[in-house]
């Protein structure tokens, strides 16, 4: 987090310096934030201190039981900032949720802690362990947010309940819209503020959570109690298990968006035995453009003017053409067309296919290069760029709609859902994008005009 100057715009937006708006109230909760933290370090200390051994079998049994023990071990060779998070995730959850059996009796941590001969604390500090105890869990999607200030999310395990405003001013600096992730709310000075703790999740994984608790609630009729159990449960458990997923599964498989086949690079190589013939035909096709010095493109003209391509050719060489294909399926095309307009010009030779998730993809791509061109015509171009891209997505048969265009899924009462998801990934991704690399992001605002959906 970028740290703001005295004199520099208050980050708030009002156009005037941070000195003479927010400064005095940050510096206040600043402040009152260090008392917390220091109130939480103190009762663990204090806890270690006087109930070591039962707090390490709560702490074991509760907060990593759902782990087998070669999980459990695994969580050790993450990075330190993962290791961080769960030390802080962890030690929230003991001191709000974590229970001690003492004397064959189960007795709640938070009331050990403040009761008689608990550790002496700060006003400010008992009245924040009181709310850390008062609210649970839950899992939550961001819909809105203010770098720096805060963001207003949803809660996706009441979706009932209207969004709600939270002052942070970490998180919002990381968080985009339509992430989730599992936290805490707690009341301070009449706003909502996250406790501190956070769980978050890959957007799927995280709707995965959701779908597994909710379906949950759907069958049994719980108290509060086991309510609060049952979310805090299933989310550290979804959460430390994501963490600790292997990085050798199969990625996604790849779909070309235009013809809906998997996306696998196709080369084909050819040999050439009259480079005049080859070049007179393919300066005579309407839909072939291009040159032997810089290759040719053959296209396909879309009804909007845009141009999709076919296959690119290139020559290699004395007697060599490689044609290059996104999919076989352009490739074996590419191949009947050819053969058919050049005749005994060209030789079939053999096929290249390459997996572009694999091993060989990624290391035959070069290093990219600084390009010349200014950083705001990069933008430009690329805003020009998702103009045209988006502007005929919503007619584009998707295989995740089945086949469907989204024009069509949003009158299926199944696949509208699924539409809805896409438009939010969009979202994300390109708000993700934006806080990597800066500049503005693109707004996909008018497709969800277009296909008459509301952001909920």
């Amino acid at each position: 987090m970028k740290q703001v100057g005295r004199n520099d715009p208050c980050p708030c937006g009002s156009g005037q310096k941070y000195k003479k708006c927010c400064l005095a109230r940050h510096d206040q909760f600043e402040s009152r934030r260090r008392d917390e933290e220091s109130a939480v370090q103190k009762a663990l200390a204090w806890l270690a201190e006087n109930y070591r051994e039962a707090a390490s079998e709560a702490y074991f049994e509760g907060f990593f039981g759902e782990l087998s023990e070669e999980e459990q071990d695994s969580l050790d060779l993450l990075p330190d900032g993962l290791q961080g998070m769960i030390r802080i995730n962890s030690g929230e959850w003991m001191l709000a949720d974590g229970e001690l059996m003492l004397g064959g009796k189960s007795h709640r941590v938070i009331d050990l802690v403040l009761g008689t001969g608990g550790p002496l604390l700060p006003a400010r500090g008992r009245e924040w362990l009181l709310a850390l105890g008062e609210f649970s869990m839950s899992l939550y999607e961001v819909r809105e947010t203010t770098p720096g200030e805060g963001m207003q999310v949803a809660d996706l395990l009441d979706p009932g309940a209207p969004p709600v405003w939270v002052r942070e001013r970490s998180a919002s600096q990381g968080l985009v819209r339509w992430d989730v992730f599992g936290a805490r709310l707690a009341r301070q000075d009449g706003t909502w503020v996250f406790s501190g703790a956070l769980y978050p999740f890959e957007r799927q994984d995280g709707l995965v959570c959701r779908d597994e608790i909710l379906a949950v609630l759907k069958k049994k009729k719980l108290c509060a109690e086991d309510r609060r159990s049952l979310v805090g449960v299933s989310l550290i458990d979804n959460w430390l298990t994501g963490l600790i997923a292997p990085d050798d599964e199969p990625p996604p498989r790849l779909v070309d968006a235009a013809t809906g086949d998997e996306l696998l690079l196709t080369t084909d190589r050819y040999r050439v035995t009259d480079w005049p013939a080859l070049e007179k035909i393919l300066a005579a096709q309407n839909d072939v453009d291009g040159d032997r010095h810089e290759g040719w493109n053959r296209f396909v003209e879309l009804e909007d003017g845009r141009c999709r391509n076919l296959a690119t050719l290139e020559a290699k060489g004395k007697d060599s053409l490689e044609v290059f294909c996104r999919t076989p399926q352009l490739a074996d095309q590419a191949r009947a067309w050819l053969e058919q307009l050049v005749g005994g010009s060209v030789t079939y030779k053999i096929r290249e296919v390459v997996d572009p998730r694999s091993a060989k993809s990624r290391a035959a791509a070069k290093p990219a290069s600084e390009p010349d061109i200014p950083k705001e015509l990069q933008r430009q171009l690329m805003h020009q760029y998702l103009a045209q891209h988006y502007a005929t997505w919503p007619e584009i048969p998707l295989p995740a709609l089945k086949g469907k265009t989204p024009q069509q899924a949003v009158q299926d009462r199944k696949l509208r859902p699924e539409v809805l998801e896409l438009l939010k990934s969009m979202e994300q991704l390109e708000a993700r994008r934006v806080r990597q690399t800066g500049g503005e992001a693109f707004d996909v605002g008018f497709l969800w005009q277009r296909l008459g959906l509301e952001r909920s």
